[in-house]
């Protein structure tokens, strides 16, 4: 990944076709109303003491090229820096504190007249605007002002650009840091690694040479890779001692190391011969910071500028986080060299963690493996065995081997082949002797494959023993490097043996419960068509020979009615209302059964049109008794199945209006939202019930008073409550006697 190339190196103003045009109009504009030959803004860099020039406007600008600074002009910018405020001077070659060379007097070709103001910002000065105008002009202080006014626009500008090249230069680092992290991941040979590395350090701090140095056994810093100017020095394979100069010191130290000019600085100790070296080159400013893996410096990353430079805080920074994650890349391509010759033994294990991952049944999991790891370990047979400790058997899973044995999988053994179960239940490998073994065709067969021991290796998953693997070998002993190996794929193997064997349970319960699954939806489904048959039945059946015993009544007391004394009329009477009551229960019943087994559809439902349809139909008995209903709907809509809710609703009205006194009071109908939830509240100031008998009072066929006292069959309340749980909602009550009672129905609220 390349880095853009529109990236402004480090330090340079970002965004400076930006910042030119406008430092420049804000200069002529001052020389426009202050008047002047020239203007000129610096800008103070660091050090705190260097002056460069970064725009002008006016006259003579040709003689001082852009960059550059006229010594009159530093040295009045030095004097605005120190006092921190405006100043001028109608000559500036007579100021006997000022040190001008003599040659600027020719420069500035008779514009001696200066006055400075030092750009802050807040309690930093970054820069100066000078003015200057002929010899013997003195500044009013009004001028001085307007200047400042132009200086603090400068400010803005610096800020501005600063602001840009910050961004920018985040920008960069993000994307040389990202190179790092790729390089980390794409690839594990240490010359690629080191030379990327070498050369990405180079564009993140806009400097000219890198060097990447290892520590080496013997205290010296080899040189691994390097990178721009470095590569004149000849080649990667120039040592330092450990301590010398400034490498060898950040290698010695553990922190970071910097110079501005290595040709000045005496701190740290080099040879002529390299302090030439670096000249030669061009590397003059350098920084070194130590290559860090897990709290152990492994080497040194240096970069170095063929100019003068301070390396800041965030440049010190940058470059440790930058040679943190390059150590960790170079680590890694070190560990792979140091692993060269385990290569192929990695390889093969993770072909065996990916035949593990892959495989579902054990005995193929098994069978992948076996393969792979008895090339891997050069033996003739390999085999994978679980144990039955109940019945003291080996189970043989899967083999693979050089020749042909009459054993197989599936073949059960005497646990005592295994070894000494103790041992193996400990986590210890066996070595059996197979000469030592008993007589028998197990034994006798893998002699004659060549086997002379095999080596059983422990599975075992949470220190449970559940089989081994067993190699068997040509010779008598096995490698610690074999025992190792086996010890690793026996662990994968028992863990992967583990989880087929769950999955295998888990489909097979699966696989149950689905057929029960299906078998109770059908006996539902039967219970369903009966019950839809009985419901037809009652409805046809029952409700006839009701139909016709209410009907006899009729006509019995119609003809016969005046023939009766008091007690047949009594009888009679009894009759019909009997009839009436068990009719009422059976439509009852049927309602509650449809609202069971209907399928449950929800859609937004209106609850002012279907609490005004349930009023009218009580619009009669409201007038007789005078009742009055008021209604507080603060939420119009809910979303349900419209049949059930208002099955539901006009229960809740019948219940109110059957319990109010026999003549006046009132009933109150209201609706708010809680949370996710409608609820429908229903209060009646009748006779109320006890709190104690609340759940009772929602039970199918449940009443708290005489038919004779508040007729009824017990379901209403009941056919209320299913259709709250049908539609994931709940109904309850709250009541005090003699004082009332409200009755809640919460049901999902509509969609937004």
């Amino acid at each position: 990944m390349e880095l853009p190339s529109n990236l402004a190196p480090r330090g340079e103003p970002s965004g400076a076709l930006d910042f030119a045009p406008a430092a420049e109009r804000i200069l002529a504009t001052a020389l426009r109303l202050l008047g002047g030959r020239r203007a000129h803004l610096y800008r103070l860099d660091p050090d705190g003491e260097t002056f460069t020039r970064v725009a002008a406007a006016g006259e003579g600008d040709a003689k001082t090229p852009h960059g550059g600074a006229t010594s009159a002009d530093i040295a009045m910018s030095g004097r605005a820096v120190r006092e921190r405020r405006a100043i001028c001077t109608p000559d500036v070659f007579a100021e006997p504190d000022l040190s001008v060379e003599p040659s600027a007097l020719t420069a500035s070709e008779g514009a001696a007249a200066l006055a400075a103001v030092p750009l802050r910002a807040g309690v930093q000065v970054v820069g100066t605007l000078v003015l200057a105008d002929w010899a013997g002009r003195r500044y009013t202080d009004q001028e001085l002002a307007l200047l400042s006014v132009f200086g603090d626009q400068a400010v803005l500008l610096f800020e501005n650009a600063r602001g840009r090249a910050e961004l920018v230069q985040q920008q960069h680092e993000a994307f040389a840091l990202a190179r790092v992290g790729r390089l980390i991941s794409e690839t594990l040979d240490l010359a690629t690694v080191s030379d990327r590395i070498a050369e990405g350090v180079l564009g993140l701090l806009g400097v000219h040479s890198s060097a990447i140095r290892l520590s080496r056994p013997d205290g010296m810093l080899g040189a691994l890779a390097l990178g721009g100017l470095a590569k004149e020095y000849g080649g990667a394979g120039e040592v330092v001692p450990a301590g010398i100069g400034l490498v060898g010191r950040a290698a010695i130290e553990g922190r970071p190391m910097w110079t501005s000019d290595i040709r000045s600085d005496d701190r740290f100790q080099l040879s002529p011969e390299i302090r030439e070296r670096n000249v030669r080159v061009g590397i003059i400013a350098g920084l070194a910071v130590p290559l860090r893996v897990g709290g152990e410096v492994i080497g040194v990353l240096s970069v170095g500028s063929p100019t003068p430079r301070i390396f800041t805080a965030e440049d010190i920074a940058l470059l440790q986080t930058f040679a943190d994650q390059a150590a960790i890349a170079i680590h890694n391509a070190l560990a792979r060299e140091v692993l060269a010759k385990q290569a192929e033994r990695l390889r093969i294990l993770h072909e065996i963690d990916r035949a593990v991952i892959t495989e579902q049944a054990p005995v193929a999991i098994a069978e992948a493996v076996l393969g792979r790891l008895r090339d891997l370990l050069g033996v003739p047979r390999a085999i994978v065995n679980l144990f039955d400790l109940e019945t003291g058997e080996v189970e043989w899973l899967a083999a693979v081997g050089r020749h042909r044995m009459h054993l197989g999988p599936g073949v059960r053994y005497p646990l005592s082949f295994a070894g000494d179960i103790g041992a193996l239940r400990r986590g210890e490998p066996q070595v059996i002797d197979v000469h030592a073994l008993p007589s028998s065709p197990h034994a006798d067969a893998l002699l004659a494959s060549g086997v002379q021991a095999y080596m059983v290796v422990p599975m075992r998953v949470g220190g449970e023993l559940i089989g081994s693997v067993s190699i068997g070998g040509e010779r008598a002993d096995f490698p610690p490097e074999q025992v190792t190996i086996a010890q690793e794929v026996a662990t994968q193997l028992a863990i992967a043996i583990t989880q087929a064997r769950l999955h295998e349970q888990v489909a097979r319960q699966a696989a149950e419960l689905e057929q029960r699954v299906q078998e109770r939806t059908r006996e539902l489904e039967a219970a369903n068509r009966e019950l839809d048959a009985f419901a037809s039945m009652v409805s046809h059946d029952l409700k006839t020979p009701l139909r016709a015993v209410a009907g006899y009544a009729h006509t019995v007391e119609e003809e016969y009615g005046d023939r009766l004394d008091d007690t047949g009329r009594r009888y009679l009477a009894t009759i019909r209302s009997s009839a009436g009551q068990m009719g009422q229960l059976i439509d009852d019943l049927l309602r509650y059964s449809r609202i069971e087994h209907h399928a449950l559809e929800r859609r937004p439902v209106l609850l002012k049109p279907l609490l005004d349809q349930l009023l009218e139909a009580h619009a009669a008995e409201l007038r007789e008794r005078e009742l009055t209903v008021t209604e507080d709907l603060a939420v119009a809509e809910v979303t349900g199945e419209r049949e059930g809710l208002r099955e539901a609703l006009a229960n809740l009205l019948s219940n109110a209006v059957k319990f109010s006194p026999r003549r006046g009071g009132s009933i109150a109908v209201r609706s708010s939202r809680e949370g996710d939830d409608v609820v429908i509240a229903v209060a009646d100031r009748g006779v109320g019930f006890d709190m104690q008998y609340h759940d009772r009072i929602f039970g199918i066929f449940e009443r708290l008073h005489l038919q004779e006292e508040y007729p009824g069959t017990g379901v209403g309340l009941a056919i209320v409550r299913k259709v709250a749980e049908r539609h994931g909602g709940r109904a309850w009550a709250q009541s005090e006697i003699g004082k009332g009672s409200v009755f809640f129905l919460a049901i999902p609220a509509a969609a937004p």
